[in-house]
């Protein structure tokens, strides 16, 4: 019996990509299998006010840069964005080893008109035995990250290098939209997409799954 469990990675199809439906679709294809779920998104993508808003900057940003998209920069992504949203005040969770690109990406986004705030993940000075933890050193702390950007009435928040779990944290708690610039990879240079593409190369051992 063939699966049906969602598995777009896995798809030679790739029949949602193309203007033409004649290919049959896999047995796991999510159009194929939720048609529920099709028409409960339409429905939501045409009466959610919010929704509407967030598609009609993602439009207006894609036919703006059309074929030049691929020569963007994410930085500018995230102020063309913001713009056809409206935004006037940005906020900055950045973990304290990216005060530097903090530093940059404030001053980019302030010389293109925005009020930028910034919160550093140690910010309050809490440690690990404040919130009962039984090792002992500083604690990061993106719910209060998220707690100064929400009472600061920021529009748009950017994440910049949260520790993974922490960036799960300031999602949760945040207010405002979010999107991610940096994420945190120490061995990279903060470029996760990396190690997938080694994977399939010379780190092709790294990511087999190691006894225990």
């Amino acid at each position: 019996m063939k699966s049906t469990a969602p598995q777009c990675a896995k798809c030679s199809v790739v029949r949602c990509g193309a203007l033409e439906k004649t290919k049959e679709l896999p047995s796991f294809c999510v159009t194929k299998n939720y048609p529920d779920l099709i028409k409960e998104s339409v429905e939501k993508n045409k009466s959610d006010s919010e929704v509407r808003a967030i598609n009609r900057a993602w439009s207006e940003l894609t036919e703006r840069i059309g074929k030049e998209r691929e020569s963007r920069t994410r930085v500018e992504e995230v102020i063309a964005y913001a713009q056809a949203r409206g935004v006037k005040k940005i906020g900055i969770a950045n973990c304290i080893g990216l005060l530097w690109e903090a530093k940059l990406l404030t001053h980019i986004l302030e010389d293109n008109g925005f009020e930028v705030v910034s919160v550093c993940c140690l910010a309050g000075e809490v440690t690990r035995k404040d919130v009962n933890m039984e090792s002992t050193g500083i604690f990061c702390n993106p719910i209060m990250q998220a707690s100064v950007l929400n009472r600061e009435g920021t529009q748009l928040n950017i994440m910049l290098g949260l520790c993974i779990g922490h960036d799960i944290l300031f999602l949760r708690h945040s207010e405002a939209d979010v999107t991610p610039l940096v994420v945190k990879d120490g061995q990279l240079g903060n470029n996760p997409a990396v190690a997938l593409y080694l994977s399939a190369g010379p780190w092709r051992e790294k990511f087999k799954k190691q006894s225990e």
